[in-house]
């Protein structure tokens, strides 16, 4: 080991201490003083040498002898006045403050001036425009806003409506900021990473927010509105939360850990809070273990959307076979060949979502609902048993008023002889008008018996396609009960969707209809194929915000 270096020479006569509140004016020169300024900032070194009394044994009086470290020279070689003084004298340092006493002088300016600026600020004309630290988002910067929350004029104007001491001047702004929670001084708090509770402010936003509760009912906590949705950040509409706001819960296993166990002591029917507000809503099952898994990213860990991963089924009635619909030749579209997905799913004005499926809008025009097949025009009305049924035990009247209103047969003699040969021609074909009846709401058959020519079998295509081809019909009553077709108008109820922003991506690629056979197929996407867009590598926004919204209604203010 190497040994120990010696220390270096050290005078404490010339070091600097920090905490001294003035030092000798050389020494900003590199040149300091023998003996530095004392604490009041005077300079206690006036000459070269410092006299020294020497008294020899035997002398009562003594005799004064200049003395020089050997730094400045050593011994001097002029001895000292008789009153002991140097003759050698030096010019005299001006003593200056250290930068530790600067330092505290400018620290002590600035805060006293900024004080000033606050006093005068805040107790001035102009507090309201200093105290406002943006513009207000466009949402609550409206007359009707600051009519429906009752906020007065003056210079804070419409502040109140969010702040309750808006009015109360400095005195009540310092009151409400000593007594927040957490306080100024609770560093600790305002340090961590706990999501922050319910304050003040959020209260305020109940008061105009009535409608609306968070989330889902076993949160263990009420995140604060004012923590996600933040105001003054600019005249536009408000920001969405970031995704950050839905990590400090959906990314923390103790808080879902702690909903879960809220959720097991709720009923079931408390999560079913979402109204269909004229809507069809499919909503599925709860899971086992409620909506609780850890997420961070989309890409990343989003789980499969629930409807897919649970394979659950589509429990409308209505029978449809959608690879039929677009890959059959037999189908006849307005533009020939064969149906397209927007043959039939058309956008809304908005273009957000689809308009419902109607029969009288695109089913008819294939599906004719004609039970003669020599006269084809004359069909059956559709949606109410009751008028199919009404319909069918008048077929004479309606033969007449068909002969009249499209062949053209003004002739009584000739409408007569018209209706009595068609309801010849059906006799001839159905035993009784019950059996039509039956046949008309009962019948499923898509092929039927013909006549065997050239051995080419002998079933084609059915007469009439009945009720039940497309319907469940259920025996009642009176009139068979046809059971109502309930078409789903939103899938995925906890995420949103618009179609409007994915108009250049083609229907197929989502959404694999042309292999569906089954009505109970539910042809969404999955999350893999919206990951090919929304996410980094697909340049498409993936933050929480894009898909979800984070309030519902009440249930007792719907």
């Amino acid at each position: 080991m190497k040994a120990q270096l010696p220390s270096p020479d050290f005078n404490p006569g010339r070091y600097e201490r920090p905490n001294d509140q003035w030092i000798c004016g050389k020494a900003t020169e590199g040149k300091a003083c023998r003996i530095g300024p004392s604490a009041k900032g005077r300079c206690r070194a006036a000459y070269e040498c410092q006299p020294l009394l020497e008294t020899r044994d035997g002398e009562t009086k003594g005799r004064w002898r200049c003395t020089r470290t050997a730094e400045f020279g050593g011994p001097c070689e002029m001895g000292p006045r008789p009153d002991g003084t140097c003759i050698r004298a030096i010019q005299r340092c001006v003593p200056t403050r250290s930068l530790r006493s600067r330092r505290r002088i400018f620290t002590i300016s600035v805060a006293a001036f900024t004080l000033g600026v606050l006093l005068v600020s805040f107790c001035g004309p102009f507090r309201a425009q200093f105290a406002n630290p943006g513009a207000l988002s466009s949402q609550h910067a409206t007359e009707a806003f600051a009519r429906m929350a009752g906020t007065g004029g003056g210079d804070i104007g419409g502040c109140q409506a969010c702040h309750a001491t808006a009015h109360s001047g400095p005195h009540g702004w310092m009151a409400a900021a000593l007594g927040a929670t957490p306080g100024p001084f609770n560093l600790r708090a305002l340090a961590s990473r706990e999501p922050p509770t319910m304050n003040a402010i959020d209260q305020s936003c109940e008061h105009c927010h009535k409608a609306h509760s968070f989330h889902q009912p076993n949160v263990v906590r009420n995140h604060s509105c004012s923590a996600c949705h933040q105001e003054h950040r600019g005249p536009g509409p408000m920001a969405a939360p970031t995704d950050a706001n839905c990590l400090s819960c959906h990314a923390d296993t103790a808080v879902l850990q702690a909903s879960y166990e809220k959720g097991k002591t709720l009923p079931p029917e408390a999560f079913d809070y979402r109204p269909e507000q004229g809507r069809v809503l499919f909503k599925g099952p709860r899971p086992q273990h409620g909506y609780t898994k850890v997420i961070r990213s989309f890409a990343a860990d989003h789980p499969e959307f629930q409807v897919l991963a649970d394979k659950l089924k589509d429990p409308d009635t209505l029978k449809s076979n959608h690879a039929l619909h677009l890959t059959s030749s037999n189908i006849q579209p307005l533009r020939g060949g064969k149906l397209a997905c927007n043959d039939c799913h058309k956008p809304d004005a908005a273009g957000v979502l689809h308009l419902k499926i109607t029969y009288e809008e695109h089913c008819k025009s294939c599906h004719s609902l004609h039970f003669d097949v020599n006269n084809p025009e004359l069909r059956v009305p559709h949606g109410n048993t009751e008028h199919v049924r009404a319909f069918l035990r008048s077929l004479e009247a309606q033969y007449e008023d068909f002969g009249a209103r499209v062949k053209g047969l003004n002739v009584r003699r000739e409408l007569d002889d018209f209706v009595q040969q068609q309801v010849r021609k059906l006799r001839d074909q159905f035993a009784s008008g019950e059996e039509l009846e039956q046949r008309v709401f009962s019948s499923d058959a898509r092929t039927g018996p013909v006549s065997k020519v050239a051995g080419l079998g002998t079933l084609g295509p059915a007469r009439f396609p009945g009720c039940a081809y497309c319907h469940q019909v259920a025996e009642a009553e009176g009139a068979p009960a046809v059971i109502k077709p309930v078409i789903t108008d939103r899938w995925l109820v906890r995420g949103g969707f618009d179609h409007s922003k994915h108009f250049k991506v083609d229907c197929v690629r989502c959404h694999d209809a042309a292999h569906s056979r089954e009505t109970s197929d539910v042809l969404l996407p999955t999350k893999a194929t919206c990951v090919e867009c929304h996410s980094p590598q697909g340049g498409v926004a993936s933050n929480c915000s894009e898909c979800h919204s984070y309030h519902t209604p009440r249930k007792q203010t719907r």
